[in-house]
């Protein structure tokens, strides 16, 4: 089952009024919406006694469990079964609803964890694309990437990964770090269409294979990741093309749930569904301090949906003399593990930020800590270095060394001013969020 807590699509409580139990429906979290006003993404539908819609979609993107984590219809009270798989979203039934439409939903809720943003990303290990889903749609979409730079790019500059002819479950995978045609700045998604000009929903020239050379020839649209790009957009006005989640199984995996026609249409957002594994979103993999007490402050900035969260790395541990807070408690070096000939405590000293005190000094949290190959210490912790997949991602106007897997700041050997660069289109270094 999904590890998420539970989320009823018809959210309700009981209530004990005069001795009677009434369903009063509870608050829900944001939801999203087209400029017109209609919910996004729209409900569940049936199909041949199955559930259809982006959260059955997402019911069937599983680690685990031998197929789509959708419930049977309940029987009678109290024989209702959740499935067990661990996937994405689980769906299933309560007593009396509607049998083929479960009323219940765990995990990944298409309704209240979707997001326009990010918008942009970073690469951090090799990507593997994946086609989830076409629906029903008619067009034969292309998925892809680009560098992002401000505009929206030419049609020689959009790298499909997924053909109009790519079924579900094809993946392609790709070291954007490594490719020449990376910038080594931040990147975008977006698929192509083969939609006529003028003729809303049809096929141009009746081929529904999207090509990039045919884009340049005047046939179909591209939608991006970034939304003031479609050609649709009108400003905050503009129709949602896309709606981007954050997997809650997989880290720096996200899901792209698009809709292709141009002006809009159903809003089901089942017409391309893809996902992307190995990228984070700009202002990740960055220090950030937890606001705990002792080593427990020190964090990695990671994406949680739209949001930057700063995760914990560094446990509470045995209190050790070696003037740091090791077990988290506010206190530092206490309970006499120091003996009497030690000189240096760090009780009352307040350093500056981005420092600690170490025996009664101010000092750089990294100071003198060795951290094995491959590995970049990053506030005092040894973490995967910025050339290793899923590393640490540079940022604040440092770059990747891709020597040693260090973030080096503007003057440090191999720092952007002493040829690194961030990463330029030969060498798939580490870029800047």
């Amino acid at each position: 089952m999904s590890p998420s807590p539970s989320k009823a699509l018809v959210r309700a409580a009981l209530v004990g009024t005069f001795g009677l139990l009434l369903f009063v429906p509870t608050a829900t979290a944001d939801v999203l919406h087209q400029p017109g006003g209609a919910q996004i993404p729209s409900q569940m539908g049936c199909d041949s006694g199955h559930p259809t819609g982006l959260a059955a979609e997402l019911a069937c993107v599983c680690d685990s469990g031998g197929g789509c984590n959708v419930g049977d219809p309940c029987p009678s009270q109290g024989n209702c079964t959740i499935p067990q798989g661990t996937c994405e979203t689980t769906l299933y039934h309560e007593f009396n609803d509607n049998t083929c439409i479960p009323s219940q939903l765990e995990g990944l809720d298409p309704w209240t964890d979707g997001s326009l943003e990010p918008e942009t990303f970073m690469p951090t290990c090799a990507l593997t694309f994946k086609l989830l889903s076409r629906g029903t749609a008619r067009f034969g979409d292309i998925f892809g990437w680009y560098n992002v730079t401000g505009s929206a790019p030419a049609p020689t500059e959009l790298f499909p990964m997924l053909d109009c002819n790519a079924t579900r479950g094809t993946e392609a995978v790709l070291d954007v770090r490594n490719d020449p045609r990376w910038t080594g700045g931040e990147i975008g998604f977006f698929i192509a269409t083969p939609e006529q000009h003028g003729n809303t929903g049809q096929c141009a020239g009746g081929d529904c294979c999207a090509k990039v050379d045919r884009l340049a020839g005047g046939d179909g649209y591209v939608f991006y990741s970034q939304r003031e790009l479609n050609p649709d957009s009108n400003g905050p006005d503009s129709l949602i093309h896309l709606i981007v989640y954050d997997s809650v199984l997989t880290e720096r995996k996200f899901f792209f749930a698009w809709e292709d026609i141009y002006g809009g249409s159903n809003n089901d957002f089942t017409d391309i569904v893809t996902s992307v594994t190995g990228v984070e979103c700009s202002g990740g993999g960055e220090s950030c301090s937890t606001g705990e007490p002792g080593v427990c402050q020190y964090g990695v900035t990671t994406c949680r949906g739209s949001s930057i969260e700063c995760t914990q790395v560094y446990d509470a541990t045995e209190e050790g003399c070696d003037g740091a807070d090791n077990d988290c408690d506010g206190m530092i070096d206490e309970g006499g593990v120091c003996t009497d000939d030690v000189v240096g405590n760090c009780t009352g000293v307040t350093c500056d930020a981005g420092l600690v005190c170490r025996q009664g000094a101010c000092v750089d949290p990294c100071d003198n800590v060795d951290c094995p190959s491959g590995q970049t210490c990053l506030t005092g912790v040894c973490l995967p270095g910025c050339t290793a997949c899923n590393g640490v991602v540079c940022g604040n106007g440092s770059s990747c060394n891709l020597d040693t897997g260090d973030c080096v700041g503007p003057g440090d050997p191999g720092g952007p001013d002493a040829g690194a660069g961030g990463g330029g289109d030969d060498d798939g270094g580490g870029g800047q969020p």
